[in-house]
């Protein structure tokens, strides 16, 4: 049987045994209809792209993003589009609120990590620096200097902070200054005379005080818990369910659940369950932490969210069924593997990733790793990125009784959300301006592709990889390869970095700043 063929007939078997999926060709779910990226029955998709760029098919109503409304992914399923977003709006308001938006608009970024010499330099070097340094020479200097004081972790983090204060120059806001605003983030002042007041205690200069007072709005946060449902066709709202939430910020990412008939969707303070038809909210129940970016699962008539820590709640019903505490955190989703008869999830959260039996709430093993990676997983075979440099890239072997690492590959990258993809026995990762493809069974390197990438996930649909490049856009469709990188077209799209792409019924699904975008990928006469 030919490798592709393999894969189809594997992913269709897998299909019927999952609850998510409404057919082959949806999206119904984080990762997709078996939650690794991959798309079992999709149409044919056009192999080459227009010169003119991609046919776009309909933009949605304004739909927030960001600190406004998160950075989840989109869904599809039965013809409908779904969305999950924390909607916030500015109210008027006496009260005065610094949270954390605002403090970074005033340029914060917390040092408490970072030596006390290097933070004592970069601020000494800054009051120093001639104001006529700017251009080609201001770039050679600050890139001296980074490569002079900073450690490459803190290179990846932090060059963007120090650039904007050695670029601010004597008008950036001192560092003591943060540390007492710090003190006061999120307890509101009745009005802008109090907050007055307690700017003239710290003895701030009136520089300062002026700034802060512009950066703090008139308003303050106010937070709605939304599942939007859009026709796939046309983009048209067929409903929204709101319910009262609570202002958290684009920390609330969470991409939806389509299963029996049912929204599944994280808000800020809840969990929901809506009917998919109609929106009506079919039951609620509380978050154990609030606004996650984790993404819910249902499998065998169980929902399970990553809030903080792993919980399981009856899908039909919404009665919580256990919670594991040692399991969970972070961003990372979880996801299910058969064997036996026995389900077991699976969550990449806090320092380790751990096996939970379905039915108990029970940890069944651990192994070092952790991180905002969602594992992959196609037959026995997972796949994962960790955020322990010391782990990186591990692939390892499923069994009845536990996980057995293969190899690994050690690796720091800035960022570790990007989940890969197995296909024909190789793993890519797609992350941090890399693209890899490794050999799955024995973790050796086929190749190395630096490129400007984006945060999101990839995906793969009729034999072709589809992922977001150049910080969102541009869409790149690539020839999965064990040979080299084949790149077979990108098209410009200008939508959000971090939201994954969604591909459902041959239609290509983002999520930009202001609205849900769709795009035809079918091939001619599709």
């Amino acid at each position: 049987m030919k490798p592709f063929l393999f894969i189809h007939a594997f992913l269709v078997a897998c299909l019927v045994a999952l609850s998510a999926a409404a057919n082959g060709s949806d999206w119904p779910q984080w990762r997709g209809p078996l939650r690794n990226g991959l798309v079992p029955d999709s149409p044919p998709l056009a192999g080459q792209w227009p010169s003119k760029g991609l046919v776009k098919v309909w933009d949605s109503e304004m739909i927030p993003s960001d600190d406004d409304g998160g950075h989840s992914s989109v869904v599809a399923a039965n013809g409908r589009v779904y969305a999950s977003v924390v909607w916030h709006t500015d109210e008027p308001s006496e009260t005065r609120v610094i949270d954390d938006l605002i403090m970074r608009k005033l340029g914060h970024q917390s040092v408490a990590g970072w030596p006390k010499e290097t933070v004592e330099k970069m601020e000494k070097d800054r009051l120093a620096l001639d104001p006529n340094l700017i251009g080609p020479e201001f770039d050679k200097f600050f890139k001296d200097w980074i490569e002079n004081n900073l450690d490459p972790k803190k290179r990846q983090t932090s060059a963007g902070f120090v650039r904007t204060r050695f670029e601010r120059r004597k008008d950036a806001i001192p560092l003591e200054v943060y540390d007492k605003l710090v003190t006061v983030v999120k307890k509101p002042f009745p009005n802008e005379a109090a907050l007055v007041a307690w700017l003239n205690e710290q003895n701030f200069s009136d520089k300062v005080k002026k700034e802060i007072l512009a950066a703090v709005p008139p308003t303050i946060r106010a937070a709605e818990d939304v599942v939007v449902c859009l026709d796939l066709a046309t983009g048209k709202t067929l409903w929204k369910h709101k319910a009262p939430g609570e202002p958290v910020g684009r920390t609330a990412s969470s991409t939806p659940c389509v299963a029996d008939g049912r929204v599944y969707a994280l808000g800020s303070v809840k969990c929901y369950a809506v009917d998919a038809t109609s929106g009506k909210l079919v039951w609620s129940a509380p978050l154990p932490a609030k606004g996650p970016a984790s993404s819910p699962m249902v499998a065998d008539g169980v929902l399970v969210i990553n809030a903080g820590k792993l919980a399981a709640f009856d899908a039909a019903t919404g009665k919580p069924l256990w919670t594991q505490p040692k399991a969970g955190g972070g961003n990372s989703s979880p996801v299910a593997w058969q064997s036996g008869g026995k389900t077991v999830v699976i969550c990449n959260g806090r320092g380790v990733m751990t096996g939970v039996d379905l039915k108990t709430g029970d940890v069944l093993w651990t192994t070092p790793g952790g991180g905002d990676c969602t594992p992959a997983i196609v037959n026995d075979a997972l796949a994962v990125q960790s955020s322990n440099a010391k782990v990186g890239i591990m692939v390892g072997k499923l069994t009845g009784t536990g996980f057995s690492k293969l190899w690994n590959f050690p690796n720091d990258p800035l960022r570790s959300q990007s989940s890969p993809l197995i296909l024909d026995g190789h793993l890519y990762l797609m992350d941090d301006n890399v693209h890899w493809c490794f050999d799955l069974a024995t973790g050796k390197e086929r190749w190395k592709e630096k490129v400007s990438g984006s945060i999101t996930s990839p995906l793969f649909a009729d034999g072709k990889i589809f992922l977001l490049v150049s910080g969102g856009s541009r869409i790149a469709m690539l020839k999965p390869s064990p040979e080299k990188h084949i790149e077979l077209g990108q098209a410009s799209v200008r939508v959000l970095s971090v939201p994954s792409p969604s591909i459902a019924d041959g239609k290509l699904l983002l999520r930009g700043r202001k609205a849900i975008t769709c795009y035809n990928l079918a091939a001619t006469g599709q």
